[in-house]
């Protein structure tokens, strides 16, 4: 619940259930009933929809790493990511990013799936949900990132995105945390 709130509010660290529903309640400027916060938290935080990348990888969650993305549908990805910041053409190039709230007041930054497979992508798999931290966009659209794997996921859905190169997409769920969990493939 604390996430959907913005990183300055100021609620005490021991702050009770009730209080922090109060304190997102005044924040969305709007009463939600538990089922509708049931829903946002649901839809926002813990099941999502997010283009795939695909590369076999050892990750660890919080350690950034980078990459130079040059296929055309991670470029379609990147762009669209970058696209949807407070500040697209800054973060695109090497700026801070910005992340934008969504019409429901949500901060939705730029996350993408890495799937460490070596295979097919298949429902059922593990990946890691990053987010991208960094990004330098070049003139033909192959770019530098810096990502940072924030929570690992159970891949549910699948589908390509039309016209997009073959790009993946994916309906996923977040997995609790676990420290010091470590996936490769």
């Amino acid at each position: 619940l604390r996430q959907l709130l913005p990183p300055d509010y100021e609620i005490l660290d021991e702050a009770s259930p009730e209080e922090i529903i109060q304190a997102v309640r005044e924040h969305l400027n709007r009463a939600l009933s538990y089922k509708a916060l049931y829903k946002l938290v649901m839809t926002t935080h813990i099941q999502f929809d997010a283009p795939v990348f695909i590369m076999p990888c050892h990750l660890r969650i919080g350690e950034a790493y980078g990459l130079h993305l040059f296929e055309p549908r991670y470029r379609i990805m990147i762009r669209d990511l970058m696209n949807a910041c407070e500040n697209p053409e800054e973060a695109s190039n090497g700026g801070q990013i910005r992340i934008r709230r969504s019409s429901d007041g949500v901060r939705r930054p730029p996350l993408l799936i890495h799937a460490c497979l070596g295979s097919r992508l298949a429902p059922g798999e593990g990946a890691c949900l990053v987010q991208v931290i960094w990004c330098n966009t070049y003139e033909y659209g192959t770019a530098d990132v810096r990502l940072l794997p924030v929570a690992w996921c159970r891949l549910d859905r699948i589908w390509v995105r039309p016209n997009a190169g073959h790009l993946f997409y994916a309906k996923a769920m977040r997995l609790p945390s676990k420290k010091e969990y470590y996936y490769s493939l």
